[in-house]
């Protein structure tokens, strides 16, 4: 039950208490925990740089791990003779498993640690690479995917919170870092999944390899000082005591501060994620129509266009506070959406790259800015649980919606449905978009 995060301990530094000096030189907010200290079985006492290299590290891997499949699921399709129907079932099992994972353990870290639920899902994400990687049937591949996703949703606001746990003084940079890692993830999984399936095994060598990177990477994490969740504690603050009560489910609630900008964040990533999902289940299949090839490359490549460009916007661009930057970021949005299916009916591949691109663009910038401001705006003691339940709605939108439409393709075909869904997606987006730009009601 060992932490990532810098917390106070109560602990003087003016007294060795057997410590290492470098540990008795630490500010009280980079102390360790007293009652953790003996239970490490490491005194590696990392840099800060070291450990927000960690848990970004854990965040990448996992969600890059998630996606390996997405460029692979037409060989699968051949060989078990799965629908499109049962590929997006296989997507959305994923969020299945993550959802009530983060519903019932996402304010564990509050009390156990950041590290005490990262560490273990980044075993258990290998765990879920070696299940896939020897799967022989559609229901092996469903317990692949909800391991992944049980391993992601442990993750998910422990990584988050570590990292504003971390750098407390640089808020913007730890949501920068975050929504980086899970949007870099996401994107970067289908490209690094097809350049591995090039081989005679194109189902077991991307996942062995993914696996053997996941091992490697607990053995920092396991060896690294542990910390103290929360905020830092004056010396005379008596230790923090965790009993079962405290790791009971709780219902989700919303933030007690910030309440507008969390649900403008969560209404902004639910659209997302239902856009990505549909990137990363349908648009290698698309691509292969459009661009008459075969190519699990090409494929993979536009499937990770969208969030590819996402990510290196949320990398690049500085958040806004700017209300009418933000709204068009989302009609951007819906804009680029209208140009992949334009490309799809007039059969003009540069239309497909453009929308992508412009798709992703603008909502980085969007969901970067509303996801910064509703970070900001949580208590810091209930940061993990917060941002759960935030992460709960996100991902939601890559769920229920991309089951409906790949019911939908299975009737009306790709093109149709891909259109009705982006119509839908460009309404809720002009909404949200209203909503963000519209002046907050100042409370009394």
């Amino acid at each position: 039950m060992a932490d990532l995060s810098p917390a106070g301990s109560g602990l003087r530094t003016a007294q060795l208490d057997g410590r290492r000096l470098s540990e008795a030189l630490l500010p009280l907010e980079l102390a360790p925990r007293a009652q953790l200290r003996l239970a490490a079985i490491s005194r590696w006492n990392a840099l800060r740089g070291v450990r927000v290299g960690l848990v970004a590290a854990a965040l990448l891997l996992m969600l890059i791990g998630a996606n390996l499949a997405t460029p692979i699921y037409s060989l699968l399709q051949q060989q078990l003779h799965l629908t499109a129907l049962d590929t997006t079932v296989l997507f959305a099992i994923y969020v299945f498993a993550l959802v009530p994972v983060l519903a019932v353990v996402g304010h564990w870290s509050d009390h156990l640690g950041r590290r005490a639920l990262i560490l273990p899902a980044v075993a258990l994400s290998a765990v879920g690479d070696a299940v896939f990687a020897t799967s022989g049937s559609f229901w092996q591949l469903a317990a692949g995917r909800a391991v992944q996703g049980v391993a992601v949703g442990l993750s998910t606001g422990a990584a988050g919170a570590a990292l504003g746990d971390l750098l407390p003084d640089r808020p913007t940079l730890a949501a920068k870092i975050t929504l980086a890692c899970s949007a870099g993830g996401v994107a970067l999984g289908p490209i690094v999944g097809a350049l591995l399936a090039g081989g005679s095994d194109p189902l077991l060598t991307p996942f062995l390899l993914h696996a053997v990177a996941l091992l490697a990477l607990c053995v920092p994490l396991a060896l690294v000082h542990p910390r103290m969740p929360g905020r830092s504690r004056p010396p005379a603050s008596p230790p923090r005591i965790t009993t079962p009560a405290h790791l009971r489910p709780q219902r989700l609630r919303l933030p007690r501060t910030g309440r507008r900008e969390f649900l403008l964040a969560a209404a902004a990533g639910f659209i997302s994620y239902a856009v990505f999902g549909v990137y990363l289940s349908l648009a290698p299949a698309f691509a292969a129509d459009l661009l008459h090839t075969d190519s699990k490359l090409v494929g993979a490549i536009v499937a990770a266009l969208l969030l590819g460009s996402s990510a290196a916007t949320q990398l690049i661009v500085p958040p806004t506070s700017d209300r009418v930057v933000t709204a068009l970021g989302m009609t951007g949005l819906a804009t680029g959406l209208g140009l992949v299916v334009v490309a799809g009916y007039t059969e003009t591949p540069a239309l497909l790259f453009i929308g992508s691109v412009l798709g992703g663009i603008s909502q980085g910038v969007a969901f970067r800015s509303l996801f910064t401001s509703a970070v900001a705006a949580m208590d810091p003691e209930r940061r993990g649980s917060e941002l759960s339940s935030l992460w709960v709605i996100v991902y939601l939108g890559s769920s229920g919606p991309i089951i409906a439409l790949g019911a939908l393709v299975q009737h009306y075909g790709l093109l149709p449905s891909v259109s009705g869904f982006t119509g839908l997606a460009a309404l809720l987006c002009a909404a949200l978009a209203i909503a963000v730009a519209r002046k907050p009601t100042p409370t009394a």
